[in-house]
């Protein structure tokens, strides 16, 4: 089941979003919003990067190791690129129950339109209904109250604070995290798995 993600790209949809492979053409938008200081504030991005080159290891070397997939969250009525959305860094297997994380970036200027919730409860759906998924969790700076809202909205349930978990921003020190946790039950659908 997990492995059946990886075979053809998964494209989703929902009432107003395609999420489907990054192209290149998606690349002078993706470059718009991934320079975003905010988007920067709260990401692992390096300031200056080659969108393209980007595009390339994302769409081949992430996800063809099936440990990654990411989507470009495209607007169903035009098709532009206004943010991605990825599932990453698999733990466990079938026996122990898998788990993934989730992260996302929507571009400044469609925010506060519900579409990160509305791709955000799509991605988990298909992580849960055909990858198999026990468990996706979300692991937010504290400073970024509107994740940590917008994963509220999409199921997510904060599970506690990680302190001194990771190296954030290219940074030899440590960052302390919020971990947000989604399993079937926190949406009502785990008789339906």
């Amino acid at each position: 089941m997990y492995q059946d993600a990886f075979s053809t790209f998964p494209i989703l949809e929902t009432k107003n979003l395609i999420l489907r492979k990054l192209n290149e053409s998606d690349a002078e938008t993706m470059q718009e919003y991934l320079q975003d200081p905010l988007i920067l504030s709260f990401t692992d991005y390096p300031s200056h990067f080659e969108v393209l080159d980007v595009i390339k290891i994302w769409n081949n070397e992430a996800y063809n190791p099936n440990g990654m997939i990411r989507w470009c969250i495209a607007l169903k009525a035009n098709n532009r690129c206004i943010g991605n959305i990825y599932i990453f860094n698999p733990h466990g297997d079938e026996a122990s129950g898998r788990r993934m994380d989730i992260g996302y970036e929507i571009s400044p200027q469609y925010r506060n339109n519900g579409y990160a919730t509305e791709a955000i409860k799509r991605v988990v759906l298909f992580g849960f209904e055909k990858m198999g998924l026990k468990r996706v969790q979300a692991q937010v700076i504290p400073e970024n109250i509107a994740s940590i809202k917008v994963c509220e909205k999409s199921g997510f349930i904060k599970e506690g604070t990680l302190r001194n978990y990771c190296h954030y921003q290219f940074s030899s020190k440590l960052k302390t995290m919020v971990m947000m946790a989604c399993i079937p039950s926190d949406l009502g659908i785990e008789d339906k798995l």
